[in-house]
């Protein structure tokens, strides 16, 4: 019996640990992140490509740095940007990464791409939560916005929805905390879809899934303007 109950013990310290590490884990995979909102002119979207392709296929990029080019797909019509221009990452290797966007070739480089558009924002912040890693490459993604005056509520509330309501792409919920403007637009949803036709397709299906969504909706309401969604569909990450 001592026994037993000494195993047990054991057994509950190494779940513990279990949890532990999990839980590290997934802090570790936040991510810091800027976005760089372009409006392209009119037909010129392949020139601006190949030139990001031109400047960032050809550097030593920093390690778990990721960068990404997407063109709008659904948008509301106060958005002007056309593309975003996405770079995502660790602390340190955004920070490496901005000593590369600097100098003479870099603002070369940028002024051939001011040639076919022109910047409307930029924007940063952080994940506070991210699902579903291994599917992040996924060809079209949407962000939803929101200003949220009690993020802590909001939070929990988003944990509550995926639960009710899991998600089968990635998903990442985080603020933003610079380029915020008057509206206070402070916090997002991002996710992917597999294509075109999973995107059209998405929402909540069964009626715990709808009263998930619906009581999300409902409790943060109380505490937040919903802001709208974007959906893009990526040209290329490096």
């Amino acid at each position: 019996m001592l026994l037993l109950i000494i195993n047990q013990f054991e057994m509950k310290k190494i779940l513990f640990m279990l949890l532990f590490i999990a839980s590290n884990h997934i802090i570790a995979q936040n991510i810091a992140f800027e976005q760089v909102a372009i409006k392209v002119e009119a037909g010129k979207g392949q020139y601006v490509l190949d030139l990001l392709d031109s400047f960032y296929g050809n550097i030593d990029k920093p390690e778990g740095v990721n960068i990404s080019l997407d063109r709008v797909y659904f948008k509301s019509e106060d958005i002007e940007a056309t593309h975003y221009l996405g770079f995502s990452g660790p602390l340190e290797g955004l920070a490496e990464l901005r000593k590369i966007r600097n100098g003479d070739k870099y603002l070369l480089f940028n002024s051939n791409i001011l040639e076919f558009g022109n910047i409307v924002s930029v924007v940063g912040g952080n994940s506070i939560m991210r699902m579903n890693v291994s599917e992040r490459g996924e060809a079209v993604a949407q962000i939803w916005k929101w200003r949220v005056d009690d993020p802590a509520s909001f939070i929990n509330e988003f944990t509550n929805l995926i639960k009710g309501f899991p998600q089968e792409g990635y998903l990442s919920l985080g603020q933003f905390s610079h380029g915020i403007g008057s509206d206070g637009e402070n916090m997002y949803v991002y996710m992917t879809h597999d294509d075109y036709k999973a995107a059209l397709g998405w929402g909540p299906k069964t009626p715990q899934q709808q009263e998930a969504f619906a009581k999300f909706g409902k409790n943060t309401s109380k505490y937040s303007d919903f802001h709208g969604t974007v959906t893009m569909v990526n040209l290329k990450n490096w």
